[in-house]
């Protein structure tokens, strides 16, 4: 582990919080992950003081939208309004500081990259150089994740071990298969889908949003069967195939909502639920608010 661990109370320090709640585990022989929940009121925090430069990441996804400031290695970078569910990365190399005005509700991830380097060496990868997630991006898988982490990061005393551990595991296997620069050599995660067979399932999942591909389908493609294809795509992605329709379904119903350009109906119809009420019911459990509440947040900004 890092000589400075900035996760927890010591984070909070750094934000000029009194305390966050944090849960951390060993997912892996020398593999060390760590997650709090950063939380404020309207009143904002200020500038964040320096965070010690290690060789780790901070991930963040947000859980309410956001507008803020952020320097990296004393150069601002420009940012627009971030959506409930945006996904960003620094490295604490770039000693990072940003500027909260406002309120903040966030989930962050300490990862550091031994930590990485270890998970790579325990699945016979090569490590990850380093981990990009462009400015904006909203990652639903990721939310969804932090959504089912939270509990245990309230009360860590009651934490099962054996599925924080395994939600850290989806985590790792997300952000690498997502954002990391993986050697292009490499054919398959231990247990997961290749690059190859995880893109060509994403993409008739994407083809048949209305779920009228089946699990037989998906497995043909990648010349598995349908229970080795469905373990194998959790393993890549976090989240089985029916899960990952929903979190596309609701990604993409996101973009047209905001566009404004269909009704609810239509929005449903295109994106493949059954109807409106469907779309509204799915959409408030995986966003936490109903469409129209999160668009009135998204033009309130």
């Amino acid at each position: 582990m890092e000589s400075h661990q900035a996760f927890g109370d010591e984070i909070a320090n750094i934000f000029r919080l009194t305390k966050a709640p944090s849960v951390s585990t060993v997912i892996r022989p020398g593999a060390f992950f760590a997650a709090t929940h950063m939380q404020c009121g309207e009143e904002g925090l200020g500038k964040t003081l320096p965070i010690p430069v290690q060789p780790a990441y901070i991930v963040c996804i947000l859980y309410r939208p956001l507008v803020h400031e952020l320097w990296l290695a004393g150069k601002p970078v420009p940012l627009g309004p971030l959506p409930l569910g945006t996904i960003s990365a620094v490295s604490l190399e770039q000693e990072p500081t940003a500027y909260y005005g406002g309120r903040l509700d966030s989930l962050q991830l300490y990862v550091p990259r031994n930590s990485l380097n270890a998970m790579a060496d325990h699945e016979g990868m090569p490590a990850l150089r380093e981990l990009v997630i462009p400015n904006g991006t909203v990652d639903p898988v990721a939310y969804q994740l932090s959504v089912l982490m939270r509990p245990a990061i309230e009360r860590p005393e009651q934490a099962n071990l054996l599925f924080l551990s395994g939600l850290m595991e989806a985590f790792y296997g997300h952000l690498c298969g997502r954002y990391g620069d993986m050697s292009s050599k490499v054919t398959r995660l231990k247990g997961g889908l290749s690059p190859r067979d995880l893109t060509r399932a994403k993409e008739l999942i994407d083809a048949n949003l209305s779920g009228a591909v089946s699990l037989a389908a998906l497995g043909r493609e990648c010349g598995m069967s349908p229970n080795h294809f469905s373990r194998a795509f959790k393993q890549s992605t976090g989240v089985p195939p029916h899960r990952w329709l929903l979190l596309r379904r609701v990604e993409l119903a996101m973009g047209l909502i905001e566009r404004g350009e269909m009704s609810m109906s239509e929005v449903a119809i295109v994106t493949g639920f059954a109807d409106q009420s469907h779309l509204i019911r799915v959409f408030s459990q995986i966003v936490g608010a109903t469409p129209k509440a999160w668009k009135d947040s998204r033009l309130a900004r």
